[in-house]
């Protein structure tokens, strides 16, 4: 039902991963955005993948990309703090940004770097 909250506690698990694995040494960025996808496997003859297609896809990994201009290691469109169950305390409004295939920019948060911590132990 939370699917935007599930995203941002995979995406916090993700990062604790990374940072315990690397310690540090790897610099990783997250785009989470929410919208309606067509999802499913294509293929076939024992090569078979699962994919997700569709605008909220494309925006999630644009915003992913803005990720190294405003040195975040996760941000959320507005879309998905908007579809979160309970928005997150801790974030910070990063403004609107033009993305690539888009034409209305794109509002962006990040967490508060303490605040990915403390989720990210929790989770």
């Amino acid at each position: 039902a939370d699917h935007a909250g599930a995203a941002l506690s995979a995406a916090l698990v993700i990062v604790r991963l990374v940072e315990e694995r690397f310690d540090g040494r790897m610099r990783i960025g997250i785009g989470i955005n929410s919208g309606p996808v067509i999802a499913g496997t294509i293929g076939g003859g024992g090569h078979l993948e699962f994919a997700v297609i569709g605008d909220a896809t494309n925006v999630a990994s644009r915003v992913e990309q803005l990720t190294k201009t405003t040195g975040d290691t996760v941000l959320l469109t507005q879309q998905c703090v908007d579809a979160m169950a309970t928005r997150p305390s801790g974030l910070i409004d990063r403004g609107f940004h033009a993305l690539k295939g888009k034409s209305a920019p794109t509002q962006v948060f990040g967490l508060q770097s303490a605040q990915v911590r403390v989720r990210q132990r929790s989770t």
